[in-house]
Formats: structure tokens, C-alpha cells, sequence
């Protein structure tokens, strides 16, 4: 199949070759994560033991004293000195390091806006990282009632360069990325595919990672926490004839092999619904 007759998206031209950029806008309201109720700079400045040493019993104790937040603590002749390394990284919101030091995930949203959020899924042609990927799906912000559905779509093992172009310049201003899996997979996956192609371009992004919170709320009410079995038996949304992840590998080098774009159709649609349903469970999460 000539590459132009691909029946979704566009041919996009950048430094590293040429892909599909399929584009759309979808509706989407996650107005409630930052209504100021939900999620708010509180859920982490209010956490002392984020403070080393500061356990439940002596939390307890510092809040009967009249210490109710890290910045109270900077005035504690004992706690004053572990507390400020804290207060120091919330004030300039730097996410990696409030995650180390044991903010949620979900909580370190409160450091971003509406705006400064990005959705990602990848589509890969196998689990390990020697292995190509073929698509980087995210949402963008776009408005107060929609985001942006952009897909970067490698017609062949040789579009991938210019995939993860595509998607390392719409990342760029993010401050969040949020993924389901995706401190596990998708991202060490897409930077480990960008030194395959030596590049070293580090995403500054804090990742956001949906799998875990989901874990401590269903799991044992659900059978698996698999992104489908979480929109099909919470957000209420079955998928209806989606294709296998197990077999999105082989269909993709089927396609490859033939050129039949009809084989990779159901897996673009698939990477649109895990996009779609992290997109749907966050504001439950929060």
C-alpha cells in the first residue's frame, strides 16, 4: 500500500523521517480534579510524615500541639531542619523529589494545572525495549469540555524515530504525564527507544502513574485491574469487540508484512479507549 493511501490521519515530516498524526478533539470534563475540593496544594503540605522520621504516633502528636502542616513545622526546634528539604521541593513544585520522598501519585497533581496534564499510551511490538514501538497516543489539553487526541502512528519499523519525535515535542511543556503502567512501561520504554536512536532527551515531566491508586481501591473487588476491566466495570463503558493487547504485536507485524491497514485499525481504536479511560477513572482517584 502506497504510503499516502493510509486511511487514517496525516503524513507528518519532521527531523527524524516522516509518520501518521491522527488528530482529533474529544470531550472530556476533568473539571472536578482541580475544582480546589478534589485536589489541592493541602493533600501534601498537610502530610508530616512526609518529614523523615515523623511516623502516625508522633504526627498525632505535633497536630494536638498546633502543628498541622510541614510549614508549621519549620518553626519546631526539632523538626524545623527535616521538615525545610520538603517545603523547599513542594515550593518549587518539583515532583520527582516530593514522589520520593513519598507523595501519592495522584496528590502530586495538585502541582499542575488542567492544562499542564498529558494522558500517554504506547503501542509496542513486543514487552522488552529492544523490541519497536509503532504508537505514542496522548491527550492534550485543548479546552474546559475537551482534549486532544493525537496519535503518532509508524507505518513501518522505520517511522519510529519520527514517532517519538512527534511525541517528545508535545510532551515538552508538560508538567504531568499520566500514564496506567506507565512508570513500569511506557515511559522507560519510550526513553530507552530514544537512546536506541542516541538521543538522550530526558522528559521533565513528573510521571503520574493510575495503576497503583486503581490497585488499592478494586482490587479486590474486581477481577484484574486491567486498564479494560477497570472502564468496563467502574466508568461503565464495555468494550465492545476491542482487540486482545496480547495480540497487538503480531497484528502490527502482520500489517507490516502486508501492507493491509484494516489489521491495524482496531489497535489505533484500542490505544483511543485506554486513552479515553485513564482520562474517565482519574477524577475518581483524586
Amino acid at each position: 500500500m502506497p504510503v499516502s493511501e493510509f486511511p487514517r490521519g496525516t503524513p507528518v515530516e519532521n527531523a527524524y523521517g516522516e509518520c501518521i498524526v491522527i488528530e482529533k478533539a474529544v470531550p472530556a470534563d476533568l473539571g472536578s480534579v482541580w475544582d480546589g475540593k478534589s485536589l489541592d496544594g493541602s493533600c501534601i503540605s498537610s502530610n508530616l510524615q512526609l518529614v523523615y522520621g515523623i511516623g502516625p504516633v508522633t504526627e498525632a502528636r505535633l497536630r494536638a500541639e498546633g502543628y498541622d502542616t510541614l510549614y508549621d513545622l519549620l518553626g519546631h526546634p526539632r523538626w524545623a531542619g527535616l521538615a525545610r528539604p520538603v517545603v523547599e521541593a513542594l515550593d518549587r513544585g518539583d515532583g520527582r523529589e516530593l514522589a520520593r520522598l513519598g507523595v501519592r501519585d495522584v496528590e502530586l497533581l495538585s502541582l499542575c494545572g488542567p492544562g499542564d496534564v498529558v494522558f500517554v499510551d504506547i503501542e509496542t511490538t513486543g514487552l522488552v525495549s529492544t523490541c519497536p514501538l509503532f504508537m505514542i497516543g496522548m491527550l492534550l489539553p485543548e479546552s474546559a469540555c475537551e482534549l486532544r487526541l493525537v496519535q503518532a502512528f509508524a507505518r513501518d519499523y522505520d517511522e519510529e524515530a519520527a514517532v517519538l519525535e512527534e511525541a517528545r515535542a508535545r510532551l515538552a511543556q508538560a508538567k504531568a504525564v499520566v500514564t496506567y503502567n506507565g512508570k513500569s512501561f511506557d515511559m522507560p520504554f519510550i526513553s530507552r527507544r530514544m537512546a536506541y536512536y542516541g538521543r538522550c532527551d530526558e522528559l521533565e515531566a513528573m510521571v503520574v502513574d493510575l495503576l497503583w491508586p486503581t490497585r488499592r481501591l478494586w482490587h479486590v473487588a474486581l477481577p484484574n485491574c486491567k486498564l479494560a476491566t477497570v472502564q468496563s466495570m467502574v466508568l461503565d463503558c464495555p468494550r465492545d469487540g476491542d482487540i486482545p493487547g496480547r495480540l497487538i504485536p503480531e497484528v502490527y507485524v502482520e500489517y507490516v508484512r502486508t501492507g493491509d491497514a484494516s489489521l491495524v485499525l482496531p489497535i489505533i481504536d484500542h490505544n483511543e479507549l485506554d486513552l479515553l479511560a485513564m482520562a474517565g477513572l482519574l477524577p475518581f482517584l483524586v
